[in-house]
């Protein structure tokens, strides 16, 4: 763009020097013209991509797109225009000598207003469980985890007659503190000298809510709980009601602004008396018990709910500014793969992870984002694949990717050990030298997961090898060594695990072409 910019402004700037006037102008409004344009190229446009993209990647969040903007410029919109127009109605309130029954209503505008927050915002899926029905009949202290800025307003919508213990800062906001003031909230670095306002609410059959870990999670884990509501529950003598938030802390990240297409989940937990002794006696034992009870239910409802399609997103945000086709072949080929959910159910949660053939690593990382306890190698041939693959934001110490031959990569010992799709890039007596490798590197208790277009099924095989022409010589996204394509046989493989005492089984992966996926174990 320089050299041009240098080339037309030589060609063109000789022009000014003419005796007529056109000509001069001409010259000029081109030179003019030039130098715009070497400024946005050289100026403009990498700051905006440092601004919008690499910095962020750079701290591990996502990159901003047209779409992403839109979305949370409507989202922030939407809540300021709420949170100015509260603000009035608190002033309007504040006018007046409020009664109970003034209060009831305040509150009862505070919850509908905060249900709509949640349900305008139509990327994010909402889900609410609760199997024990709960009415919030009888006043409360609810301990909830904190993720999010976010938090709060699932909460307020659940039931007018719910107060929240904040924090200084927006106890203080110009724009916040009236609202929260009127609604009489407080602030929760002052739980001790609250407590008899607080029982006045209670008997008024409000109930408090309290996140007890104090301060956000950015990575969404549960930190330790402080002792200050269970504290009040004790001294109020009334039920402890946990409730559980997931989603939040992935849909609007701590300290970011971008709104994400996640999935809002709140889910109850049944009431702990103030008389059950199950979690402890005082309040700073059942702190901890309640504290530890709380994690482990958080923990299972993460692993039901942050499955392959719960990271799809986050895979594919990865993979923007790549390249149009790299985004578009990823976006069809997990959709194709269903988000890898077969294999992530057939991979150990836990243990060392040896993906051969990962191509872009398109399902490396999403093993390694449904569990942070795989620790998975990737490598593949195609130097390209593995580069774009290291060059990833979500990449973390418990994800790499090596360029190297399989014939030729030094093996270490794993838990489990991945082939999908590679094996017919190989010659037969490779094929088989691979898998005995394969096999002889496995830990004990280990896995070797084998995925092939099986040619004993002659009739769907002629499909399997249609979609490989179409991968290697039409779109050329994966390259063929000399020697070309060798697919092989089901039976061969069962063979190889027969001499090296291995249990096979199988299962068909697709319904119209030959895939068959083989999981050798030892006997």
């Amino acid at each position: 763009i320089i050299l041009s910019a240098i080339t037309t402004i030589a060609g063109l700037g000789v022009l000014i020097f003419a005796k007529h006037p056109a000509l001069q102008s001409i010259a000029l409004i081109s030179i003019i013209g030039i130098l715009c344009v070497v400024i946005m190229s050289n100026i403009l446009i990498p700051f905006f991509f440092a601004l919008l993209i690499k910095n962020r990647v750079q701290k591990n969040r996502f990159p901003w797109t047209l779409w992403g903007f839109i979305k949370s410029s409507f989202a922030f919109s939407y809540f300021i225009g709420w949170s100015v127009t509260f603000t009035i109605i608190a002033w309007i309130f504040s006018l007046f000598n409020i009664k109970e029954k003034g209060k009831l209503i305040y509150h009862t505008i505070i919850a509908k207003v905060c249900h709509r927050l949640i349900y305008v915002m139509i990327n994010v899926k909402k889900k609410i469980i609760n199997p024990q029905q709960e009415k919030f009949s009888s006043p409360a202290v609810i301990i909830a985890n904190h993720q999010s800025s976010l938090d709060i307003i699932p909460l307020m919508m659940l039931h007018p007659k719910l107060i929240m213990f904040t924090n200084n800062r927006i106890w203080n906001s110009p724009l916040f503190g009236k609202v929260i003031r009127l609604a009489d909230y407080f602030p929760a670095e002052q739980v001790e000298s609250n407590i008899e306002r607080v029982a006045d609410r209670i008997k008024n059959g409000y109930s408090v809510v309290v996140f007890p870990e104090g301060t956000r999670s950015e990575d969404g884990t549960i930190k330790r709980f402080h002792k200050g509501a269970f504290y009040l529950a004790e001294k109020l003598n009334v039920d402890i009601l946990p409730i559980m938030i997931h989603g939040t802390n992935y849909t609007l990240t701590k300290q970011d602004k971008l709104l994400k297409d996640g999935k809002l989940t709140v889910k109850f937990l049944p009431r702990i008396k103030p008389e059950d002794k199950k979690f402890g006696n005082g309040y700073a034992e059942r702190a901890k018990q309640i504290g530890r009870y709380f994690r482990n239910e958080f923990a299972m409802l993460r692993e039901e709910i942050e499955q392959p399609v719960y990271f799809r997103e986050k895979l594919l945000y990865n993979y923007l500014y790549k390249g149009p086709m790299l985004e578009w072949y990823m976006r069809i080929k997990t959709r194709l793969e269903k988000n890898y959910v077969t294999f992530h159910e057939l991979v150990p949660k836990k243990g060392t992870v040896l993906d051969i053939g990962c191509g872009y690593g398109f399902m490396s990382y999403m093993l390694a984002f449904t569990s942070d306890e795989r620790i998975i190698t990737g490598i593949d041939y195609d130097e390209d694949k593995i580069e774009t693959a290291q060059h990833c934001f979500s990449k973390t110490d418990n994800i790499n990717f090596v360029q190297a031959s399989v014939m030729e990569f030094e093996f270490e010992s794993y838990d489990c050990i991945i082939m999908a799709d590679i094996l017919h890039y190989l010659q037969p007596d490779e094929q088989k030298l691979v898998i005995e490798k394969c096999i002889n590197k496995l830990n004990d208790g280990g896995i070797v997961i084998i995925r092939e277009g099986d040619k004993d099924i002659s009739k769907k095989h002629k499909r399997t090898k249609l979609s490989e022409f179409f991968s290697t010589k039409v779109v050329n996204f994966n390259k063929t060594k000399t020697g070309g394509l060798s697919f092989l046989s089901g039976s061969m493989i069962k063979e190889i695990a027969t001499e090296k005492n291995m249990d096979c089984s199988e299962m068909a992966d697709s319904k119209v072409t030959s895939n068959t996926i083989f999981i050798l174990k030892h006997r």
